[in-house]
């Protein structure tokens, strides 16, 4: 803790420990709770309480207040690091947690009142103590970032650590990430990998670990107990509904972030989830059945490379073709964003001629759709048609824009053009179903 001289001269008088139930009179008011550990590294005196709604508050302090201790801090399990948990395990097993950044690894500063990436390893894992008995835990932070500002360059340094832990025998691996790019990553990773041996999953949380209404603890909770089980996939394990009941597994490359903040903001797209974990009693639930069995004995490859030239582009009503143009300069492939079945303005003979050229130089234009839910089909219309002659490809097929921008990069960054060309429009990882789910939205 950096508090004044002044400040810690009267904890230290009281007292008064991380953890102490303290009261703070200050400007006429009193404030009751758990004094929380001190972020930040400016010597403001901002102290953090835990109030009894389960909600953090920062309050900066400065003129007359005083302090003092009403309870000394409880030496419960759940307070406690991991180190000094003893719990009986269900299992033997070894599970490695390596944390990538994102609102499961940070905390409120209190200062700006913003939530950044700050919580170490031994600070992640006592937010969810339950783990203790469910594996042999070893966390690392691999990288300390918010997940907007992820790179395929990230992706790499997470693909070589995972790789690295279960080289050194781990039974699974938990990824704590953030959730707005989570979606990129596990299909970053599901590509990357061949010949995965154990289960490799990801999570993250809505809300920051301070929080009281914090997914943290649950998911990454449920996260260890998926990753000591035979699925040897790479899947993310979010909250499946608003309250605390259970998680999903997704596949790594059908996950969707579909709301800003809801706990349960993660969706399989066009497919089913592997299973649920239910909260209560950490039971697995299995959904599917057609999924890798773990097998330790298979060795793992990767083939990390990604190609920088990709693009994106968004199909919208009145786009300038100009600007289409211009998206496509300097690039080995793009994935088209279509609107539908996978349409876009095929009267514009700007952008129809573009993507011709595009096509005829040995790029790769590639469609999928805004709708998420369906499939592209361009044989219905005659816009679909028309785009298929100019040398579009991915008719009828289901992946979700960001999986297709990933394996795209991924393809040409480890493949030839036409080898990739040809591996787009086939099922690698789970990208491309056979027959659409059909469950409700």
């Amino acid at each position: 803790m950096r508090y004044s001289n002044e400040l810690k001269k009267k904890l230290k008088k009281e007292g008064i420990r991380t953890g102490d139930r303290i009261r703070v009179s200050y400007k006429q008011k009193k404030y009751d709770g758990i004094l929380m550990p001190r972020t930040g590294t400016d010597e403001k005196d901002i102290i953090i309480l835990k109030l009894d709604s389960g909600y953090n508050i920062g309050l900066e302090l400065s003129g007359d207040f005083s302090i003092e201790k009403v309870d000394s801090r409880k030496e419960k399990k759940g307070h406690e690091t991991i180190k000094s948990i003893s719990i009986e395990k269900e299992t033997e097993k070894d599970v490695a947690i390596l944390i990538a950044g994102g609102t499961i690894a940070s905390r409120v500063d209190y200062r700006t009142g913003a939530v950044k990436p700050s919580v170490d390893e031994e600070e992640l894992v006592s937010f969810a103590p339950r783990i203790a008995g469910i594996a042999n835990i070893e966390a690392k932070k691999i990288i300390e970032t918010l997940s907007e500002n992820v790179s395929p360059d990230d992706w790499v340094t997470i693909a070589k650590a995972v790789k690295k832990e279960i080289e050194n025998g781990k039974d699974g691996v938990v990824v704590a990430h953030g959730t707005d790019t989570m979606g990129y990553t596990a299909a970053a990773l599901s590509f990357v990998f061949e010949d995965l041996p154990i289960p490799v999953v990801l999570t993250g949380s809505q809300r920051s670990s301070d929080r009281g209404s914090s997914d943290s603890h649950q998911n990454l909770t449920c996260a260890v107990k998926a990753a000591t089980t035979e699925v040897a996939e790479v899947m993310v394990c979010m909250h499946g509904e608003r309250s605390d009941t259970f998680c999903y597994l997704h596949p790594g490359t059908k996950t969707r972030k579909m709301h800003t903040s809801r706990r349960d903001a993660f969706r399989t797209i066009n497919a089913d989830p592997y299973a649920k974990v239910h909260w209560e009693g950490l039971g697995v639930e299995m959904i599917r059945s057609d999924y890798r069995k773990k097998d330790k004995k298979r060795r793992v490859k990767i083939k990390e490379h990604f190609e920088e030239n990709v693009e994106m582009v968004k199909i919208y009503p009145g786009m300038d073709p100009d600007i289409f143009k211009k998206q496509l300069e300097k690039t080995e492939g793009v994935i088209v964003e279509g609107t539908g079945l996978g349409h876009l303005p095929t009267n514009n003979k700007k952008i129809m001629e573009a993507l011709k050229k595009y096509n005829e130089e040995e790029n790769i234009a590639f469609m999928a759709s805004q709708c998420l839910n369906g499939r592209v089909n361009m044989n219905i219309y005659e816009t679909g048609i028309d785009l298929q002659s100019t040398g579009v490809i991915g008719n009828l097929n289901d992946m979700l824009p960001e999986t297709a921008y990933v394996k795209l990069a991924w393809l040409l960054g480890n493949y030839n053009k036409e080898e990739a060309k040809d591996l787009m429009t086939e099922n690698m990882r789970g990208e491309i179903t056979e027959r659409s789910s059909q469950t409700k939205l």
